[in-house]
């Protein structure tokens, strides 16, 4: 997904700035005070609960399940950890298909 040109806009109960979200995001329930650990960690690493694939074989991708633990956390941020120039590669990757995005 692409995040440039997004406003920043602020919460209204707290005050302090949202960050933008995959739609595919199910917050865990307020008193899970692990589920909360495990998306601060997942967003500080620049996880926004899009799709994540690993490769299985040539030309075919596995869809990858989110984590639902901090030990399993720790290995999915090792393992998927965004690159910052994912960006970048998919804005490419539609300008050699001719679509720009």
């Amino acid at each position: 997904m692409d995040y440039e040109g997004i406003r920043s806009s602020n919460c209204t109960k707290c005050k302090e700035a949202m960050i933008l979200v995959s739609h595919k995001f199910k917050p865990p329930q307020k008193s899970d005070v692990a589920g909360w650990k495990i998306v601060k960690l997942l967003l500080d690493k620049g996880f926004r609960f899009g799709s994540v694939y690993t490769p299985l074989d040539k030309n075919i991708l596995l869809k990858v399940t989110y984590p639902t633990t901090l030990e399993e956390t720790k290995e999915f941020v090792k393992l998927y950890e965004p690159s910052p120039n994912a960006a970048l590669l998919d804005n490419y990757e539609a300008l050699k298909q001719g679509k720009f995005k």
